[in-house]
């Protein structure tokens, strides 16, 4: 970037240059195109010296006061893999200008390529770095390429200014060369973050443009999927209780509802928003207001015509309380819904969903959510057929009467055993996968043993790595494993109305008690990292670092004293509930045991399948918990509302209710992560919540996989995976 250097400081420069020997003044130019900053390794790649005399050339320039090597605090001075930086920032803007176009040119090829060798680890950290480059040499795909990744690691950790001025360096280089598809794709990416830091006049724009150019991209885009495979996509999933996105909650159900219904919108595997059932949309009312316009050509399996009308059907039946859909909660941002689903409103035409034609979907919010189109591309905001539910009621998604309008087709389901699935001829999404079968090995009760067996005899395609996999047979398939973060928080709710946890020290004692090393300590780097934080896991915005309670037994036996139980006496028995989880992991049993132990209290450990657990937790809510949340869409707001209250009470202290509502309703960035990051400190220093794990995804796929796409909330994108 141009750099205005006064006169007087450029004739300096240059004056203090030219004193130097020709291979100094060489290769402090040669610097200078690095960067005000450099590695040793980067700019011994991109010179034409000896090493010797590469250091000599360095030493000169330091005894000149050019630059200077940079010492990080404690550590030695060492040669091993030095780093330089000019001691002005003028100095490499004067040098650089010394350098003729075509030549600097070839430079800023070989430092880009010497980063991409050199940044095996930190790549997509210098991926801006490095798209910079490149862009001065002219590469022009390999910057954008660059830049695009630059902007989805920004995105990935939520720097979402640094994304976006990532994201407009490449669209300015792919309009250039007029790459329609990768231009509405960096559009869609530009709409979604401007949408998510809640400026929708500048989100708008982005989509208006990239709607428009979506629809001449067509839909096979720039980059078709590759010829169909006749090989079958084979998995593991459990069994699933229901196929009614409406009422489908556990993960594990909603890997195969994602197979059959498509929503309004997708999210990609890079985590962003792209049309699926809706063709464009605008966003106004202050963000208030969201219209999308559905595509005409879009079917259910049946041959109906997939309506807005099926949209608002859906959605309603979600809030009516006789449905008894625990997904509610997902749809309160939306005007009169929480008050209908509560009871207070009797007409569904309170709520701020409409449907003034069959094309046409409108939705009013009670104030400005940015996440509102990653919740819509959640399976709980996919259409039901309507006139399918209203034909054969709650069972409707039983496989005689089974409707749907998603990337597959069910073939076949023996329950308990197997579903077969084919491609839909009528999808009318985009897809980057070319496998046109896809069979799914149900489970009730996950047997670790047998699935490896499997897996070795190439009876599955893909599968989780479970913790008890031996030494031996990771290390045959170590080329086979991927490891992918995964937005996943696993804790302990504690009850704060239930007996003797009413009091705090009963609570604090059970969290210093809490010995979470037990629940790593055999699963050999399987990634999953203990909590030693707050409830909103690592990578997502708002966590707080080092939040949670330290083990420490000495102090958890003071407090249970405190609290009139001294050394455990007269404590009453306590039920810990695991749910879905069969058989028990020892990992488990271990931290019931510590508690047990350290505390001088019986605790039971119970478990209990998704659905049996779910009607335990409302009848006669236990006082200690084990469970886990996916996040459903990335926002503080889907772990500390919808992830804690879909197990918990968001009223176990009006405090925390008064702050998790008053951040979902800001507007100022910046206010209300500081609310949700107040909720997330009320909720682990009063022990209502001990976090214990933070989640990766970690998969064996078989070598002939050529793509398997995973996002941190979601690992079945099997209609994108591509076989050989």
């Amino acid at each position: 970037r141009s750099v205005h250097v006064p006169q007087s400081i450029r004739i300096a420069i240059q004056a203090r240059l030219a004193r130097l020997p020709e291979d100094a003044q060489e290769i402090l130019r040669r610097a200078s195109i690095v960067g005000r900053e450099f590695d040793y390794d980067v700019l011994k790649a991109t010179a034409d010296l000896d090493e010797d005399r590469l250091i000599d050339a360095l030493e000169i320039g330091e005894r000149a006061q050019l630059i200077e090597e940079i010492h990080p605090p404690g550590e030695r001075r060492t040669r091993a893999r030095p780093r330089f930086t000019f001691v002005h920032a003028l100095i490499p803007h004067t040098l650089a200008e010394g350098i003729s176009g075509l030549r600097r040119q070839r430079l800023h090829r070989r430092v880009g390529e010497a980063l991409e060798q050199s940044a095996t680890e930190d790549r997509d950290e210098l991926a801006g770095r490095i798209g910079r480059h490149f862009a001065e040499a002219g590469e022009w795909d390999r910057a954008a390429e660059y830049f695009l990744r630059a902007g989805d690691h920004a995105q990935s950790v939520y720097a979402y200014r640094e994304a976006i001025a990532a994201y407009e360096e490449a669209l300015g280089i792919v309009r250039d060369r007029k790459e329609t598809d990768r231009e509405a794709r960096t559009l869609m990416k530009l709409g979604s973050l401007y949408h998510s830091i809640l400026d929708f006049p500048r989100s708008r724009r982005a989509y208006q443009e990239a709607f428009a150019l979506w629809e001449v991209a067509g839909s096979g885009g720039a980059s078709p999927p590759p010829p169909p495979t006749d090989r079958p996509l084979l998995v593991f999933a459990r069994n699933p209780e229901t196929l009614d996105p409406n009422i489908a909650t556990d993960v594990n159900h909603l890997e195969i509802v994602d197979q059959l219904f498509s929503g309004l919108v997708e999210r990609t595997p890079e985590m962003d928003i792209v049309p699926d059932v809706a063709r464009s949309w605008e966003i106004s009312e202050g963000g208030r207001r969201y219209t999308f316009h559905l595509r005409p050509d879009v079917f259910w399996s049946d041959g109906v015509q997939v309506t807005s009308k099926d949209f608002e059907f859906s959605l309603k039946r979600i809030l009516d309380p006789s449905t008894g859909s625990r997904n509610a909660g997902f749809l309160y941002d939306i005007t009169g819904a929480e008050a209908y689903h509560r009871g207070k409103h009797a007409s569904p035409e309170s709520i701020g969903i409409h449907a003034p034609d069959p094309l046409t979907l409108q939705f009013d919010l009670a104030c400005p959510a940015g996440y509102f189109l990653h919740l819509l591309a959640h399976a709980t905001a996919f259409p039901v057929p309507a006139h399918v539910v209203t034909a054969h009621g709650p069972q409707w998604w039983h496989a005689e009467t089974l409707v749907t309008n998603g990337p597959f087709l069910m073939e076949r389901w023996e329950p308990k055993k197997r579903i077969a699935f084919s491609r839909n001829p009528r999808f009318h999404g985009r897809t980057r996968g070319n496998a046109q079968r896809l069979e799914a090995t149900l489970w009730e009760a996950f047997d670790a043993d047998r699935a490896l067996r499997q897996y070795e005899a190439d009876e599955v395609t893909c599968m989780r790595v479970p913790s008890t996999t031996p030494t031996a047979f990771l290390e045959r398939h170590k080329s086979e494993r991927i490891s992918e973060p995964s937005a996943q928080v696993t804790w302990v709710s504690v009850n704060p109305k239930v007996g003797p946890f009413q009091d705090r020290r009963v609570r604090l004692a059970f969290a210093h008690a809490c010995d979470r090393k037990v629940l790593t300590e055999s699963q050999r780097d399987q990634g999953e990292t203990t909590s030693t934080g707050g409830f909103i896991p690592e990578g997502l915005p708002g966590h707080i670092p080092n939040l949670a309670f330290p083990f420490d037994p000495d102090r958890a036996r003071a407090l249970l004293a405190e609290a009139g139980f001294p050394d455990g006496r007269d404590f009453p028995v306590v039920d810990f509930l695991a749910i879905g989880l069969q058989p028990t992991p020892p990992q488990l049993e271990k931290l019931r045991a510590r508690w047990s132990s350290i505390l001088n209290v019986e605790v039971r450990l119970i478990t209990e399948t998704f659905e049996r657990a779910s009607q335990r937790i409302r009848e006669t809510p236990p006082a200690l918990m084990r469970t886990a949340w996916l996040a459903d869409f990335p926002d503080p707001d889907n772990f500390l509302r919808l992830g804690f209250g879909f197990y918990g009470d968001l009223n176990w202290d009006p405090r925390y209710a008064d702050l998790v509502d008053q951040a979902r309703c800001a507007t100022d960035l910046r206010h209300r992560m500081a609310l949700y990051q107040q909720a997330d400190r009320l909720l682990i220093q009063e022990a209502a919540a001990i976090p214990l794990l933070y989640g990766r995804v970690d998969y064996f796929v078989k070598p002939w996989v050529r793509s398997l796409p995973f996002s941190p909330v979601r690992t079945w994108y099997w209609k994108d995976a591509v076989l050989e």
